[in-house]
């Protein structure tokens, strides 16, 4: 499609200020984004960018959502498939093995609250680790979205930790399930440990991409 109008130096340099005020998942969805509405504006546009900056902001904010959306997505595939790792690889099923009849062992033979209590400083443990002790700082994340995500999998155990004991009827059934309580603090564990391993792989690959936004 032939080009309207040829956008200047000074147009580029307000959409770069104006796309300063949004968050993007990488460096990349941002020039991305940039060649998008600098060819739509040149092939579609009336010559007035700021006039076309405000028709176009629905598609905007749904570009960086889309974009932050897929980067969640992909943190939680790769937590998924660490997490099945420890089932499927030979290395790692020992370690399974002893970790979930340590589990088991201790509901079985545990009283109610020191059982409770044991799993509720397990979980944490993996949950204040990851949230203090991976050194990931504040203004870090507010440069990159990509980084704060990192942490959002961990919630997934500290909500399995908060909820099966705010009711005594849950409190009750999980009690005198042994088994099922096992598998589900089974759960938490290998789901916290799957996703600390996937923070620091991914933390490692963000800094050394993008060291030049974040120094």
């Amino acid at each position: 499609m032939e080009k309207k109008h040829q956008i200047t130096e000074k147009q580029l340099a307000f959409l770069e200020r104006f796309l300063k005020k949004y968050n993007f998942g990488s460096e990349d969805d941002k020039v991305e984004l940039i060649d998008h509405v600098v060819l739509d504006f040149e092939e579609n546009g009336n010559g007035n960018l700021s006039q076309y900056l405000s028709e176009e902001l629905g598609f905007i904010k749904k570009f960086i959502g889309s974009k932050l959306k897929v980067i969640h997505k992909n943190y939680r595939r790769k937590t998924i498939d660490e997490a099945i790792s420890f089932f499927t690889s030979i290395k790692k099923l020992p370690i399974t093995i002893v970790v979930f009849l340590s589990v088991y062992l201790l509901t079985r033979y545990l009283n109610g609250t020191v059982l409770i209590g044991s799993f509720y400083v397990s979980v944490l443990s993996f949950f204040i680790y990851s949230q203090f002790f991976l050194n990931i700082k504040k203004k870090d994340k507010k440069k990159l979205d990509r980084i704060e995500y990192l942490g959002q999998e961990m919630w997934l155990p500290y909500l399995m930790m908060s909820f099966p004991f705010q009711l005594s009827v849950t409190t009750d059934f999980m009690l005198i399930n042994s088994v099922f309580f096992s598998v589900y603090w089974f759960v938490a564990i290998t789901y916290s440990v799957a996703a600390i391993i996937v923070m620091k792989k991914e933390k490692k690959i963000i800094y050394e991409k993008y060291k030049h936004l974040l120094n």
